[in-house]
């Protein structure tokens, strides 16, 4: 079984919160600028930098305690605040999925993930299914998933951490023969509606940031509002082929204005917060 920090880190996730609320906002600011700060940051600090994102001083103080409280911050003293170990986990692993959106060719292999779960480890079964399905993973039946292979090590990851490793076999497959089209597997696989749906709500919560104002305070929060909103996306989509998704699929557009805003903001986003975190 994987260590107690990695099901800590795991637990960390958080794909329930609403974008654009107070703690979604400084949980976001969290993974982007305080997780790499080699010193404890000064409440008021983090305090500045979520006004600088559009939240009141209240709503801040309130969601630090909640963030606290949830162990995604650390207290320190005096009045400063770290992030712990497990937090340090999830965001590392977040920073992967976030920012390097990855979308299969028809070409590209599988992963299957085969389990069958004794009654000692019954509690267990909802907790695979439900970081799963925050994997992106396909449900084909009882006891059977199917990824991206480039999925393979995180499936796996969540198999150590739930202890049920030795419980699963995991296949590498080059083509599925579907029972329909591969539309209709995507389908009844995954719940395309819902993911449509967050990649519309993306496009409309980003609609009117404009890439050519790179000013460092604009900048700044255009990106965290933008990274914020996205940042749930990679996770739960896992980048099906085009030959599996509607045709007029938003997820091609989100990823676009995604990678387009991230080009534009993210140097004078960073130079502005590091200029609150320094003063």
């Amino acid at each position: 079984m994987a260590s107690s920090t990695s099901l800590a880190a795991l637990s960390l996730d958080d794909f329930e919160a609403r974008s654009g609320s107070a703690t979604s906002i400084i949980r976001t600011i969290t993974g982007l600028y305080i997780r790499h700060e080699k010193s404890p940051v000064a409440r008021t600090r983090i305090v500045e930098l979520a006004q600088a994102a559009g939240v009141s001083v209240p709503a801040a103080q309130t969601a630090i305690s909640r963030l606290i409280d949830r162990g995604v911050l650390e207290a320190g003293q005096p009045s400063t605040l770290g992030v712990p170990s497990a937090a340090q986990q999830m965001f590392e692993r977040g920073t992967r999925r976030i920012f390097t959106p990855r979308q299969m060719s028809d070409a590209d292999l599988w992963c299957l993930v085969a389990y069958s779960l004794p009654e000692s480890l019954r509690s267990v079964r909802h907790q695979v299914r439900k970081h799963f399905l925050q994997l992106g993973g396909g449900m084909l039946g009882s006891g059977l998933w199917i990824f991206p292979e480039y999925l393979r090590e995180e499936a796996t990851a969540v198999l150590m951490a739930l202890g049920a490793r030795e419980h699963a076999t995991l296949f590498t497959a080059q083509q599925p023969h579907f029972p329909g089209t591969p539309r209709q597997a995507a389908s009844a696989w995954w719940d395309l509606e819902r993911l449509a749906a967050l990649h519309q709500a993306f496009l409309v919560n980003t609609n009117s940031l404009d890439a050519s104002d790179s000013t460092p305070s604009s900048a700044y929060r255009g990106y965290v509002a933008m990274v914020d909103s996205w940042r749930v996306l990679p996770y739960l989509d896992p980048g099906l082929p085009g030959s599996m998704l509607p045709v007029h699929w938003p997820g091609n557009d989100s990823r676009e204005r995604f990678l387009t805003l991230s080009s534009a903001f993210k140097e004078p986003a960073l130079h502005f917060a590091r200029s609150l975190l320094a003063s």
